[in-house]
């Protein structure tokens, strides 16, 4: 039973507040360190950081809280170049004490005990964070096809850093032409692309605007491969899905969709933050044999719990299977079975593989 949600967005606020003032009580240089521009995201952070602990303490997941304090502690790093890392270090194992003792004096003592552990696990994973190190890997590849592979995403990738989407259209018809499979471009090029996004956004060496301009790049250019998957035999099964909650994270669940389209389905995608009931009419529109529900921020995890158990309490979808995946389900993967979810799967691979054990293949 959350403890947090129960006491309104408005005391959720009022923590945020007490708990931005006590930070610059204790930290009386931080005023010199941030700006008015740096105060507010602050502000912002922190009201993250309870949501978060929140959904760390709600479904038991000590992983959400420990990935998201290593996550924030090297993005902070990131950003604020003018604060040199042992001192941005200091600001966050303060700010997760300073979380501890606002929680005490203001919420149940039994949802501080649980947040406390959370809150001492994030505190030793920023401490052992290694926020100067740099690192060099090098690549091998075990055969020619990867080489090649690699080479095209390289291609890819640089083309709309440099914002030529004119050559990186050229690359995946190049990759077309060498008789490179629709799947394997997107496996391979365009989701190894955004990946590479996402640390890139991370370290700081591209703007929100790039990434948004690459991700958007990408969708039209997957859209131009529709003819090539549409090409492919079908076998009569539907899917609907959807990615839950105010996701900016769309791609993975676009990407399964195009792939189980690929894969031979029919896929209905109803875009992000689609409520529970939105999703229960879709299913009785389109009749679909699979409804895929896609989490990459533990924020919603919550909502897609909804979702799952609304759609499994409706007697006129008993036939219906529920599939979840994204990131979250990597870092609380016991949810999904508590939810009474059919399966859990990290791509279209794995969710078609599971399908053809358990899910009837009609006749064409």
């Amino acid at each position: 039973m959350s403890l947090l949600y129960d006491i309104t967005d408005h005391k959720i606020e009022k923590l945020a507040e007490r708990i931005f003032k006590m930070q610059f009580t204790r930290e009386a240089k931080l005023d010199n360190e941030y700006d008015d521009y740096r105060k507010s995201k602050m502000y912002r952070d922190i009201k993250y950081n309870l949501k978060t602990l929140e959904v760390t303490v709600r479904y038991d997941a000590a992983d959400i809280f420990k990935d998201y304090a290593d996550w924030l502690i090297r993005l902070l790093n990131s950003r604020m170049k003018d604060i040199s890392p042992e001192r941005v270090r200091e600001q966050m194992i303060n700010h997760y004490q300073i979380i501890g003792d606002v929680i005490k004096e203001e919420l149940e003592q039994d949802y501080y005990q649980k947040a406390e552990i959370h809150l001492n696990n994030a505190i030793k994973v920023t401490e052992e964070a290694e926020l100067d190190k740099k690192t060099s890997q090098k690549i091998s590849f075990d055969n020619q096809e990867e080489a090649e592979l690699k080479r095209l995403q390289f291609k890819y990738l640089n083309s709309l850093l440099l914002a030529d989407k004119h050559k990186a259209q050229l690359t995946v018809e190049e990759a077309l032409e060498k008789e490179i499979s629709v799947e394997m471009i997107y496996k391979e090029i365009f989701q190894e692309s955004m990946i590479r996004v996402g640390e890139l956004w991370n370290s700081n060496q591209i703007s929100v605007d790039e990434e948004h301009y690459i991700t958007n790049m990408t969708q039209n250019i997957m859209m131009q491969l529709w003819p090539h998957i549409l090409e492919t035999e079908k076998n009569g099964l539907s899917l609907v899905a959807c990615t839950i909650g105010n996701e900016l994270h769309e791609m993975g669940a676009r990407m399964l969709c195009d792939l189980m389209e690929y894969k031979g389905w029919k896929s209905i995608y109803l875009g992000a933050a689609v409520p529970a009931e939105n999703i229960l009419t879709a299913i009785k529109k389109h009749k679909p044999e699979l409804v895929v529900l896609s989490v990459t921020m533990p924020f919603y995890l919550e909502q897609c719990e909804e979702a799952v158990r609304k759609i499994k309490a409706n007697e006129e979808h008993n036939d219906v299977r529920v599939a979840v995946g994204g990131r979250a389900f990597e870092l609380a993967p016991h949810l999904p079975e508590e939810w009474g979810a059919d399966v859990v799967a990290k791509d279209a691979d794995e969710l078609a593989e599971w399908a053809k054990e358990n899910i009837w293949e009609p006749v064409n």
